[in-house]
């Protein structure tokens, strides 16, 4: 947890120098970061820094520490309160042998001899520990701590390694990596510099603002000099939080001021946060004719390409408008607007072509070509996927009841929209430009509403499936993925997980369960199985699913039955009890669990 620090204003002592302690200060300034994962890496490195130094004796233990983290597009920075300029002296102790090893007639033996050259001392200086579990001899030794500069720059080594970042960079003759290339480095305990080397630079004091609204170096004087300084001669607002706070109510000023409301989208939200240093909100417009597109193609153009907030009116329609966040407070705004209409002009056009142009080929006429399209080198191609799943997803529904006849058309043209041109420009439409292109060829709605539903759930906490037939497409799409990759050798290792096979069971888990559908996952498994000795024309080194990778695939999904569970409330003990049955229908397992803790809230004795 980050605890945000307050000290009394006007109090000299607040500063924090208070004998060798003193805020310590750290910054690593570099070109402009990664905006998806910058909040995450600055809390991190906050976090694991503070860590770091209070394991090492350098923040006071009686108290949780207080700090606070900082992220723009182009620095991460921590504050960390009250941090030793020195460790105290301490006492290492180290145990050696047990008694009855060190001693043999009351006469050293060998280990003992051996304990005390290690320490440098006679047997005779060794001590006596005494425990419970028995005695042992041990050497006491005081020794004196070390300075802030020693401990920071192995913490700060650990600290990088330990970072979220996704794939690091080398830069000019350097061997050390980073997210981005780094330019600057701060270290200030107090109002003294911290003397390290890290990511090839040198620390000290200097520090830089805004790109364009302030110009050269600033020098901070102390290290709670920081905040205040980037603020007021560096145009940049460093507290991540308050930028986003800044952005929020920008966006609320000017939807009002235009009679709009603006898209509730926290994910967009933080990328515009990591995105800006000095937040400025600009309305813009666009032609009203794009509105005929689907509504989903120019919000998709707005908020995944061009980074902008669409606006509704009061009954959720569609406006004509956007807001953009600039990240400079230009003299000329009309400037800043007309250019990014152009641009979102030129975006909604190609878009208004791509659908214009897809509609003249209708997606039953499109699956042939997804034979070009691979899936995987070892499982062949998305045409090989669909049909793969189109079986299996005619045995679950027989199982379930449902109509076979329309879970086959939709499981056939499920995939065909990967291959029309707005998907190909558009990816993350895949499924929702599919519903559209299978309403406009007069497809059964329920068979439409398959084809968006079929990728849910997309991410933690998003919907599931509402219609049978989406629920069917989803399983089987996924069990045939966790099957493949699995016998491909492709399975997750460690937190590498390039193919979401974690999700996709994940997913399995939530629709069984919270859809109510008593299906047996070892028969889900099974059936996928015979859906790829089925598949014609694999390549001869093709991988084949086999009993083990089912058995394999079970025992991955049962791993997440209790990742899905405990933030439920569930205790580990009573997830692992019903655990031990080694069941196989994730529902059957649900009112198990269920009827456990039941049992023991009615028979409290028996616990």
């Amino acid at each position: 947890m980050t605890h945000k620090m307050t000290r009394d204003k006007g109090n000299k002592s607040s500063r924090g120098d208070k004998g060798n302690r003193a805020p310590l200060l750290i910054e690593i300034g570099a070109e402009e970061l990664p905006p998806r994962m910058l909040s995450q890496m600055a809390r991190v490195f906050a976090d694991e820094l503070t860590r770091g130094l209070s394991e090492a004796g350098m923040v006071e233990q009686s108290a949780p520490p207080k700090y606070k983290w900082f992220a723009t597009p182009r620095r991460l920075a921590a504050l960390i309160d009250n941090v030793a300029a020195r460790q105290s002296p301490r006492i290492v102790e180290r145990r050696g042998p047990s008694l009855q090893a060190a001693f043999k007639n009351d006469r050293p033996t060998a280990a003992a001899e051996g304990f005390a050259k290690s320490c440098s001392v006679a047997v005779a200086k060794l001590e006596r520990l005494e425990t419970a579990q028995g005695a042992w001899l041990v050497h006491r030794q005081k020794v004196s701590g070390v300075a802030l500069g020693e401990v920071l720059g192995e913490c700060l080594v650990q600290v990088i390694r330990r970072l979220p970042i996704a794939k690091r960079m080398r830069w000019g003759a350097h061997e050390v990596e980073f997210a981005r290339p780094v330019h600057w480095l701060v270290a200030l305990h107090g109002k003294k510099i911290v003397k390290l080397k890290l990511l090839g630079l040198s620390s000290g004091r200097i520090t830089y603002g805004h790109r364009f609204h302030a110009g050269g170096k600033l020098s901070l004087a102390h290290a709670d000099d920081y905040e205040k300084l980037l603020e007021q001669k560096g145009h940049v607002i460093a507290d991540f939080a308050r930028r986003r706070a800044m952005i929020e109510k920008q966006l609320a000023r000017l939807a009002a001021q235009n009679h709009a409301q603006v898209a509730d989208d926290a994910k967009l939200l933080e990328q515009v946060t990591a995105m800006v240093e000095s937040p400025h909100a600009v309305l813009g417009e666009f032609d009203r004719r794009f509105l005929a597109l689907p509504d989903e193609v120019p919000v998709s153009c707005m908020s995944a390409h061009q980074k902008y907030f669409h606006l509704r009116d009061s009954s959720g329609k569609l406006l004509p408008a956007f807001i953009t966040i600039a990240n400079i407070k230009s003299k000329s705004p009309a400037r800043i607007r007309q250019g990014n209409e152009r641009v979102l002009r030129a975006r909604l056009a190609d878009a208004e072509f791509f659908w214009h142009n897809d509609l003249k080929t209708p997606l039953d006429a499109r699956i042939e070509s997804l034979k070009g399209v691979l899936f995987h080198q070892k499982l062949g191609s998305v045409y090989d996927k669909v049909m793969r799943i189109a079986h299996s997803a005619h045995m679950i529904a027989e199982k379930l009841g449902i109509d076979a006849g329309q879970v086959s058309r939709a499981m056939k043209l499920c995939k065909a929209d990967l291959v029309t041109d707005m998907v190909g420009e558009f990816p993350e439409l895949q499924g929702v430009m599919g519903r559209h292109y299978a309403l406009a060829a007069g497809e059964d709605k329920d068979i439409a509403d398959a084809i968006a539903q079929h990728y849910q759930p997309r991410f933690a906490g998003d919907d599931l499936p509402c219609g049978a037939i989406g629920q069917i497409l989803a399983i089987a799409d996924r069990i045939d993925s966790l099957l493949g990759i699995f016998a491909a050798g492709e399975m997750p290792s460690g937190d590498k997980d390039p193919f979401a096979l974690r999700r996709a069971a994940f997913g399995v888990l939530r629709i069984l369960i919270e859809k109510q559908l008593d299906l047996d996952l070892r028969e889900l498994l099974q059936v996928g199985c015979e859906s790829y000795r089925r598949t014609p024309d694999l390549a001869p080194d093709a991988a084949m699913p086999t009993a083990d990778t089912c058995a394999q695939v079970l025992a991955f999904v049962r791993e997440r039955i209790k990742a899905y569970y405990q933030p439920l409330g569930y205790s580990l003990v009573e997830i692992n009890a019903v655990l031990a049955t080694e069941p196989t229908h994730p529902l059957d397992f649900d009112r198990r669990l269920k009827a456990l803790v039941q049992f023991f809230t009615d028979h409290p004795q028996a616990s």
